[in-house]
């Protein structure tokens, strides 16, 4: 071999393994990608089982919790304490009640639980009521109430009660012969005096006469007076939590209608239409259209401060009230 073929097959070995070098690294690299891949795909089924895991303990104390506040398992004698409960609750709070009857099921039916509840129709009050409401919120049962209505018939000094409320029962209830105990703290006053003192101040079942409007004599032409709007009237009167949130009253005086409502809830008085966006302690958030407005507590609707978008209350200048 002379030395040329020398040095053209010392170039054909030199690409040769060059080549072979190229093809184990590309093997290597496509090997440690696979693995890579293995491991990213290994540590996110690895993440969501930790978070399976961990959503089922949450699930399992808080259904521990449920059972602590549950009636007792056997229906019969729920039923009975249950009724009991209610009966002495309202009596201590000065409710002459007339009939308490079992109510329809309002919750669907589950397999997970069985709900129990009962209509109890009373007089008293309005300081009554708010201490029936305020033993019921105060108790820790896991119950709810699902009608109050409130009337007073004309020249009545009491009201007209019905009340209806539902209680659930959960297999595994720790509660056997009797209603479970303690004192929840969702309540945001103190006392029952400070709930009737806020409350019983403000009278939410009477019918609001508007003035009549002043003719003038001395002119020959009557004015015409403005336009009545029964939403100039609709006053922002209390807000109750109901077990999902607050509930916001709302008491129209021309008609003597009392409105129960929740955040996502429409509401319509007179010529205003809109949506509730937030209930609060002291305030409450409506909309209509792109416009929302913050009414405080004891104030008209028509009385709300409108906000920009932050949440913000805006100037007076800036301000644009919803059109009557």
């Amino acid at each position: 071999m002379n030395q040329r073929e020398r040095i053209l097959a010392g170039a054909v070995l030199c690409l040769v393994a060059g080549w072979a070098l190229i093809y184990v690294y590309g093997r290597y690299n496509k090997a440690q990608e696979a693995r890579g891949a293995q491991l990213a795909a290994a540590q996110e089924e690895l993440a969501d089982i930790k978070h399976a895991i961990n959503r089922g303990q949450r699930g399992v104390r808080q259904i521990e919790a449920w059972q602590q506040r549950s009636l007792p398992a056997n229906r019969e004698k729920a039923l009975s304490l249950y009724k009991a409960w209610l009966l002495e609750k309202g009596r201590e709070a000065g409710l002459a009640i007339d009939d308490i009857t079992p109510a329809a099921q309002v919750t669907p039916p589950s397999a997970g639980f069985t709900a129990i509840g009962y209509q109890m129709k009373a007089s008293g009050t309005l300081a009554s009521v708010v201490g029936l409401l305020y033993e019921f919120y105060r108790s820790p049962q896991l119950h709810q109430i699902t009608l109050l209505r409130l009337v007073r018939p004309p020249g009545a000094a009491q009201l007209e009660i019905t009340f209806q409320a539902e209680a659930l029962i959960l297999p595994g209830a720790e509660a056997t012969d009797s209603l479970p105990e303690g004192e929840t703290k969702r309540l945001r006053l103190a006392s029952l005096a400070d709930y009737q003192k806020s409350l019983g101040e403000r009278d939410l079942v009477s019918v609001y006469t508007p003035p009549r409007p002043v003719t003038e004599t001395v002119k020959r032409e009557t004015p015409v007076p403005p336009k009545f709007d029964d939403s100039e009237h609709a006053y922002f009167s209390g807000a109750v939590g109901n077990g999902e949130g607050l509930q916001a009253w709302i008491n129209v005086r021309t008609t003597g209608e009392t409105l129960h409502v929740s955040a996502g809830d429409p509401v319509k008085v007179g010529s205003l239409e809109g949506e509730i966006v937030a209930v609060e302690p002291r305030s409450l958030v409506w909309q209509a259209g792109d416009k929302k407005f913050r009414v405080a507590l004891g104030d008209s609707l028509r009385k709300g401060k409108q906000l920009d978008a932050d949440g913000q209350v805006m100037t007076d200048a800036e301000v644009e009230r919803p059109e009557s």
